[in-house]
């Protein structure tokens, strides 16, 4: 998202906001595939590229 601010005829003022993983969704790992084991088929962690919500502001003047 973003906001333009005109301060004067010739400067700008950009504010920027940008979001990754607003919602912090988790991706989950997968089930458990050997037949004998007791967790077989259940989900038991997260994958581990799983990155954390971020945020990111950001301010820019134009001249």
């Amino acid at each position: 998202m973003l906001k333009n601010f005109r301060i004067t005829e010739r400067f700008k003022l950009q504010f920027r906001g940008e979001f990754f993983n607003l919602t912090n969704t988790p991706t989950f790992g997968n089930p458990g595939t050997n037949i004998n084991a007791g967790n077989f088929g259940q989900i038991t962690g997260i994958a581990t590229n799983t990155q954390p919500r971020q945020i990111q502001l950001g301010l820019k003047l134009y001249f």
